[in-house]
């Protein structure tokens, strides 16, 4: 008797030490995946999913973590076994969906993108999501519809101001892209993307980067269009390149030819602040 009652008291002490080990493992991993030590976080995370198979947060977290480091289908598999445990989560799902945009695979991230918003109708950036799905589908009209109620539920961020204006630079619409610009223009904090790295930051990112690309390509062809000129200034103003963003604002001013349009008006106020946000980066 006294050896079974050892066994089992052997037994228990090795359980609670692998549970203690397990929640110090957990413990390192979130300090290490907040603090951006990715690599460490992934070993942590590693050893404590051993003991605790069934956690759904330590997956999420884990994927963030293989997403930071570019490995989008690590980011994948663990976003996808966190929705197995617990399907219903919009969070769960908008990480994925923006994950499947940046692997190209669009209509998946759609399909997130709209589950998450049904289980969360307020989730702001659940719509941003879909807009950049429906863009990647080419449904301009379906874009725009999610892109304002993105803005409707987060008005503040200026992030949503300039894919909406892009769309409606597609629309031929130049008054309500101007408006928007304009609203970038003077609400725009110059230490935005700097500060803050999320998902929606990283994938606007690209989307200047690409588009920076494109219009380069695009002014080969038509080196005095003032408004190529205008539209690359204002990715590079975005991507706080802004020696570039000057170079090309002189352009658009110079080849515009109605001396009171209100893109010089713009270009100005932009210029104004490239100069601006110029000093504060030395």
């Amino acid at each position: 008797m006294k050896k079974l009652l050892l066994f089992l008291f052997l037994a228990s002490s090795d359980l609670a030490g692998a549970q203690i080990k397990g929640i110090q493992s957990y413990d390192n991993a979130y300090r290490n995946f907040t603090a951006g030590n990715f690599q460490e976080a992934i070993k942590n995370y590693n050893e404590y999913l051993k003991s605790y198979t069934n956690d759904d947060k330590a997956y999420f977290e884990r994927g963030m973590c293989y997403e930071s480091i570019g490995k989008p289908d690590d980011a994948l598999r663990d976003y996808s076994t966190a929705l197995n445990i617990s399907p219903y989560k919009s969070k769960y799902l908008s990480a994925r969906g923006y994950t499947y945009l940046k692997t190209g695979i669009p209509l998946n991230a759609y399909n997130d993108f709209t589950n998450a918003i049904q289980y969360s109708p307020n989730d702001d950036k659940a719509y941003y999501g879909r807009m950049n799905a429906n863009l990647d589908l080419q449904n301009l009209n379906k874009a725009l519809t999610d892109i304002n109620a993105a803005i409707n539920l987060d008005p503040t961020n200026p992030l949503y101001y300039y894919p909406r204006a892009i769309i409606y630079a597609y629309q031929n619409d130049t008054a309500n892209f101007y408006n928007d610009l304009e609203k970038l223009i003077y609400q725009y904090p110059s230490s935005f993307f700097a500060s803050y790295r999320s998902q929606t930051v990283v994938l606007l990112l690209d989307n200047v980067q690409n588009n920076i690309d494109n219009l380069t390509d695009m002014l080969r062809i038509a080196n005095d269009d003032y408004m190529l000129y205008f539209r690359r200034a204002f990715n590079y103003y975005l991507y706080r390149k802004y020696t570039n963003a000057l170079e090309d604002l002189t352009n658009a001013v110079k080849y515009c030819p109605d001396t009171n349009s209100r893109l010089i008006i713009l270009a100005k106020a932009l210029a104004d602040n490239c100069v601006k946000f110029r000093e504060e980066q030395k």
